[in-house]
């Protein structure tokens, strides 16, 4: 089932209560792959146990992919070991926030 992510459009709290009525009706969340293409939906999806995200790597640089030491196989990736919610292991999207701040 595709929904939007919950970073982007409706957010964390209400997503939760979509999921919360997909299980009255006998859903999983692991049937739930939202739309993507964030770090940070990414870890949400793992969060919560969705069947997975979609994401577009190459798209909304820098906040967009993965973390720089993401390795990708047969189409997949993990979660990395950095702390945090994602951005955190993204190297462009840091000089971009410490851009800002000066």
């Amino acid at each position: 089932m595709g929904t939007k992510v919950p970073a982007l459009s409706y957010g964390l709290v209400e997503h939760l209560r979509i999921q919360d009525m997909l299980r009255q009706y006998g859903w999983s969340s692991r049937r739930c792959i939202p739309h993507g293409g964030r770090q940070f939906s990414l870890h949400i999806a793992a969060a919560l146990k969705l069947g997975g995200n979609e994401s577009n790597p190459g798209e909304f640089q820098p906040t967009g992919g993965f973390a720089d030491d993401t390795v990708v196989e047969k189409s997949r990736v993990g979660l990395t070991g950095t702390p945090g919610i994602g951005f955190e292991s993204k190297a462009a999207f840091y000089k971009a926030l410490r851009a800002l701040h000066s």
